[in-house]
């Protein structure tokens, strides 16, 4: 088979042992001779189910937040006669009805396919915009009006529990040890990736047309899903042929009550390490999709503009995005089994960032406020991936360890809505409808988690272990039975 010319990369055991642990070997090994057809390969068209992941993401966190943008503006605050707290709980009830959606999810996956989930995902977002652009039509009063917003973000959070639950499970079964990082941050990134694009387009726009956007690029998008396909017809790797475990063997190893020669076994270590993961990841993320939800609401008291406050918000996300893509391959590389500590680099300086938002809210900071949320978006993004992955190494189970993490986000987030909505200041503050307290609880809570996982956290990653632990058994049958199986090794260089 020539490998310049083939649609399909091959990659082996040996291949990636000598990639991982050898990196001066030679780029091409001779022809071996295998005892058992153990062949790890690499298909292109894993591209294709990333691709369609990616766009499900971005509009399902368009949708996410639809409202929080253009919370203030004209036609949704004052001519719908919309209050600022019911403007905020569309985005809640996303968040409230995702904990269900989790198990619904994971469940559904295990019987359904991933790919079934990931078109129902589609059909999801294609009834919340369009339930959404019923509510401006113009015989509607406020509450029929907010009542349609409010069930088309109930569909909202179902598609998005059917798109990003699965991101890391996927990144699992196509992709290898090498890759993985990469494929889980650019289906994660997306979600927020819609919210920046939300952010930038929508105060743009009046309300009647940002909603009939929304339902044009939804119903352009949903074709994209029937590129997506099950798993490839040979895995990348040993987790790769795994069967889904699901989320009652999640909860069994958790709560100590899968057997010790279980594959899903996890010892005290485990367990404290998914805790401490379970916590930050949930804080941290719920607090940056909540600050864009309040972006007009916290910094419109001291005289920013819509439009400045989207392009805030937008630095986040465009940073972090710009980041992630071009660190997260450095971060599979660099520190490959170590990963645990691209987390104790980049943990201290959101907390840090976050807690300075304290008083870095204020009039005409404009370039100080680009500059921390710059830096909270690049460190944000580039852990993202990283959490995902480390709590799928500590748990081996993918698709539950995502589902959980992404519940827990949602969940957090829901209170942190509701405190932060509760702490903004009367009319009688300086200045009126001031966000102080919910600042200073913002990043309080944000550093003390932070120091808890820094002191913590062990991260080793079992997963990986396994992996190349068959990788070494294979390499070893290689050497013991010649002669029965001949396959092309391609090593890469590291």
């Amino acid at each position: 088979m020539s490998h310049s010319g083939s649609m399909e990369q091959e990659s082996s055991d040996k291949k990636t042992v000598d990639a991982l642990e050898s990196p001066e070997a030679s780029p091409v090994a001779d022809l071996e001779q295998l005892s058992t057809p153990v062949v790890y390969k690499l298909y292109k068209r894993r591209w294709l189910g990333i691709i369609t992941l990616v766009l499900y993401n971005v509009i399902s966190g368009m949708n996410g937040q639809f409202f929080g943008p253009i919370t203030t503006s004209h036609p949704v605050h004052d001519e719908w006669g919309i209050s600022l707290t019911r403007l905020n709980w569309t985005s809640n009830i996303v968040n409230l009805v995702y904990i269900p959606v989790t198990f619904l999810t994971v469940h559904l996956t295990k019987k359904l396919g991933l790919k079934k989930i990931v078109l129902l995902g589609g059909v999801n977002l294609l009834l919340a915009n369009w339930i959404r652009a019923a509510a401006i039509a113009p015989s509607l009063n406020a509450n029929g009006k907010f009542a349609l917003m409010m069930i088309a973000q109930v569909f909202v959070a179902f598609a998005q529990g059917c798109c990003q639950i699965n991101t890391v499970r996927y990144s699992e079964l196509w992709f290898d040890l090498r890759g993985r990082v990469v494929a889980t941050m650019l289906t994660n990134i997306s979600n927020p990736l819609g919210g920046a694009i939300a952010s930038l387009i929508l105060p743009q726009a009046n309300t009647k047309w940002a909603i009939l956007i929304g339902a044009f690029i939804a119903t352009a998008v949903f074709p994209f899903g029937f590129l997506l396909q099950e798993r490839p017809p040979t895995p990348p790797t040993f987790a790769g042929n795994t069967v889904n475990p699901g989320m009652k063997s999640l909860l069994r190893a958790l709560a100590g009550k899968e057997p010790i020669d279980s594959p899903q076994y996890m010892d005290l270590r485990d367990r404290i390490d998914f805790g401490l993961i379970y916590m930050v990841f949930g804080i941290i993320c719920a607090a940056t999709a909540a600050w864009s939800n309040f972006g007009n609401q916290t910094y419109g008291p001291y005289g920013y503009t819509q439009t400045r406050v989207g392009l805030f918000d937008a630095t986040i996300l465009l940073a972090g995005i710009v980041a992630a893509v071009t660190g997260a391959p450095l971060i599979g590389r660099l520190f490959g089994g170590k990963i645990q500590w691209a987390v104790r680099i980049l943990l201290p300086i959101i907390s840090a960032c976050w807690v300075a938002q304290i008083w870095n809210v204020k009039p005409a900071n404009d370039g100080g406020i680009f500059a921390v949320m710059a830096i909270v978006g690049i460190c944000s993004f580039l852990l993202l991936p990283v959490g995902l992955e480390l709590a799928a190494e500590v748990t081996r189970n993918a698709e539950a360890s995502c589902g959980l993490l992404w519940l827990n986000v949602n969940f957090v987030g829901f209170f942190w809505i509701l405190i932060e909505d509760h702490l903004r200041a009367g009319p009688d503050a300086k200045p009126p409808y001031n966000m102080t307290q919910a600042l200073i609880f913002n990043g309080t809570t944000i550093a003390t988690a932070a120091a808890i996982t820094m002191v913590g956290l062990r991260g080793k990653q079992k997963r990986r272990e396994k992996d190349v632990e068959k990788l070494h058994e294979a390499l070893e049958d290689d050497k013991a039975h010649p002669g029965q199986h001949n396959v092309h090794v391609f090593i890469p260089k590291e």
